[in-house]
């Protein structure tokens, strides 16, 4: 399964920003509005992965036999006991346990479950997921700064300093390539001589845009390669660019 199924639930509802709100970075960059659909009431512990934060689609396990679920890791309250052979959702993952969505004695309960209660999860999916996790933080704290890095995706780097002004791609026998181009503007002064209604010679002030700036972010089978960029942008991070992992396929 491609790891486009597992997209970061901040990119949200784009991918390519194709929803949202993009605007002319006239003069100046002007990022995207979103909805922050990564919000939740859900009091979350420490040391656990929490999947509602990074995943579009809902990963489901069976429970193997009967067993106790808690509210919380620390297990102090007993909220029911699973039933065995029903579906689970996975909703957090820690060293121990798992946080699940099944069905119980009592009725459908969400809460905390011995990892040995639950199976049907892809082989080496907690090790994919530790690195998808590091890479989701890495990333999210990328576009919270609007910035861009080696490794992220069109649709991150969309997401982070929003749609480009130009947009080029090519397919050959090596694969895809993509060409993002940022640009900058400002607003600079002419005066032009002219006449006014009786005839008089006068000089008046316009402001005409002029580019100050322009970014270029290529990418290679949807991953940035390279990064150049003109006098005036500077989105580097002490004139360097930083890097991210690629993107880790779940299952």
């Amino acid at each position: 399964m491609k790891a486009s199924k597992y997209l970061l639930l901040l990119l949200l509802p784009t991918i390519f920003a194709t929803s949202a709100l993009g605007q002319l970075r006239r003069p100046g960059f002007v990022t995207v509005d979103r909805e922050d659909s990564t919000s939740s009431n859900l009091v979350k512990e420490d040391g656990a992965i929490y999947l509602e934060e990074m995943l579009v689609d809902e990963i489901f396990g069976k429970t193997n036999k009967a067993a106790p679920i808690y509210s919380s890791l620390q297990g102090d309250r007993w909220i029911g006991n699973l039933i065995p052979g029903r579906k689970a959702i996975l909703l957090a993952v820690s060293d121990k346990a798992y946080r699940v969505r099944a069905h119980a004695k009592q009725g459908q309960v969400a809460g905390w479950v011995s990892k040995a209660a639950i199976d049907g999860f892809p082989e080496r999916f907690e090790e994919n997921l530790l690195k998808f996790h590091a890479r989701w933080v890495a990333v999210k704290e990328l576009i919270d700064n609007h910035q861009v890095a080696l490794g992220m995706t069109v649709e991150e780097v969309t997401l982070s300093i929003g749609p480009p002004d130009k947009r080029s791609s090519k397919i050959t026998g090596e694969g895809r390539t993509d060409v993002l181009e940022y640009i900058s503007y400002q607003r600079v002064p002419q005066q032009v001589p002219g006449f006014d209604s009786l005839g008089r010679p006068v000089t008046t002030t316009q402001y005409v845009e002029v580019e100050s700036g322009r970014v270029t972010v290529e990418f290679s089978d949807d991953m940035v390669s390279s990064i150049s960029e003109t006098e005036g942008i500077d989105l580097a991070q002490n004139g360097r660019y930083p890097s991210v992992p690629c993107p880790v396929i779940l299952f």
